[in-house]
């Protein structure tokens, strides 16, 4: 799982000495983020800069490979999937900064994925603790945790995207300021029963294996969205309490974010998730006849966020 960040530094390392720029790349084992062995979730112990240093001594750039540390034991942890931008932000308060540059395919934060929504609109600015929560429900703009990391540290986050050889930012994460944004969420499962009890039970459970569970609006049974994470929890889950659960995989889930508050309604279907994201990005934004831009073309699988 580390190889292909590793392999990606060393092709960007070369790239940029090929423009004659002074440059190498560092791997979790000469990086100096030093984690727990908590392979696939690892939580950052240490940020040693002593080797950062020594390169920078003899370098422009320094390419990290993202998302991944190293053990007591040395061996290579990941601190999550997608953690690249975690690493930046760890590194970002490592070395004291009071900004953190995030360059994506989209600019900036949007109001919904303008690959499912075209009409979606860019978010000029948006709070940490709710850009965290929009994290939480599966936008893949940004880490969860890298989010949290940046409000502990004061550290502003800056969304942009590479344009005609430069960078233009969009988004500024910092002071909470009004926002509202759709999320549609692919391949989640979901767990429903109509027992307060079981459903206390299963909640919990997932908070103690740090599964991030979420709470569906649902009116006739008791549901809890799973987005991401380690599917082997839910068949301990499943062991533990037997028959009191349902649990359904790929299912979709549309979270409403406005402000601090959230709606989250679940389908069956990526077609009706879309619809109904659709409808809701239209309460919220009534006037977005934007015109769709040429990089929306692509569209995402419905399975994942790889590109068809």
């Amino acid at each position: 799982m580390a190889t292909g960040e590793i392999i990606s530094a060393h092709f960007l390392e070369a790239a940029t000495s090929r423009l004659g720029i002074r440059c190498c790349s560092l791997n979790a084992l000469n990086l100096g983020l030093k984690t727990n062995s908590e392979f696939g979730s690892a939580a950052c112990t240490e940020f040693d800069l002593t080797n950062i240093s020594r390169k920078l001594a003899y370098n422009d750039v320094i390419v990290v490979a993202g998302g991944q540390g190293v053990s007591e034991e040395q061996s290579i942890t990941m601190l999550g999937r997608n953690s690249s931008d975690y690493t930046a932000l760890l590194l970002a308060s490592a070395v004291g900064a009071t900004h953190c540059t995030i360059v994506s395919d989209v600019p900036g934060v949007m109001s919904a994925d303008p690959y499912l929504l075209p009409q979606a609109r860019t978010i000029k600015s948006i709070g940490f603790r709710t850009m965290a929560g929009v994290a939480e429900s599966g936008a893949k703009v940004l880490y969860g945790k890298a989010v949290s990391h940046a409000e502990k540290f004061g550290i502003e986050i800056r969304c942009g995207r590479f344009e005609n050889g430069e960078i233009n930012i969009y988004t500024t994460i910092g002071k909470e300021s009004p926002a509202s944004i759709v999320v549609v969420s692919k391949a989640v499962t979901i767990i429903s029963t109509e027992s307060k009890s079981d459903f206390d039970n299963a909640f919990e459970w997932l908070e103690l294996k740090n599964q991030s569970p979420l709470i569906i609006d649902n009116k006739k049974k008791r549901e809890i969205a799973f987005v991401g994470g380690d599917r082997s929890s839910l068949g301990k889950l499943e062991l533990l309490f037997k028959d009191a659960y349902s649990i359904t995989d790929n299912a979709y889930l549309v979270s409403e974010h406005i402000g601090l508050s959230v709606i989250r309604s679940s389908f069956a279907s990526h077609e009706a998730a879309v619809q109904h994201a659709s409808l809701r990005h239209e309460s919220l934004y009534p006037s977005a006849n934007a015109e769709v831009p040429e990089w929306t073309e692509k569209a995402r699988s419905e399975k994942s966020n790889i590109f068809i």
